[in-house]
């Protein structure tokens, strides 16, 4: 009789140690998600504020001219930053499916499979 409580409380300690790690994952990937996404906020608004007092003092067709020029400089750096910002986000993403699958090997006892693996492909 000990043996059938036993087994049953490693079973259910297993499963609440599983529910805490994933979890802890879940938290600190949200965490560097926030994180990420405020920096990137702060950067577009910025960006945004500094073209705005720039537009704020064009006083003459040369200032315009010259603001219309620092234009193409400051799309191109934003355009830089949202591919820079887009990469920090998938490689966060990568890794998050990386630790999942990881968490879930240690659960289950096997790789998890992906969707990829199991759709066959069709002849074309």
């Amino acid at each position: 009789m000990d043996d059938v409580m036993k087994n049953p409380m490693e079973l259910w300690k297993a499963s609440l140690a599983a529910a805490a790690k994933t979890n802890r994952l879940a938290l600190d990937n949200l965490q560097k998600a926030s994180a990420l996404q405020m920096d990137a906020f702060n950067g577009y608004m910025e960006l945004g504020f500094t073209r705005l007092k720039a537009a704020a003092d064009i006083n003459d067709a040369r200032d315009l001219l010259a603001f219309q020029s620092d234009q193409i400089g400051a799309t191109f750096s934003l355009c830089q930053k949202l591919i820079g910002d887009g990469k920090a986000l998938a490689d966060l993403g990568t890794g998050c499916v990386a630790e999942c699958s990881k968490l879930a090997e240690g659960v289950v006892g096997r790789p998890a499979k992906r969707r990829a693996d199991k759709a066959s492909p069709q002849a074309a």
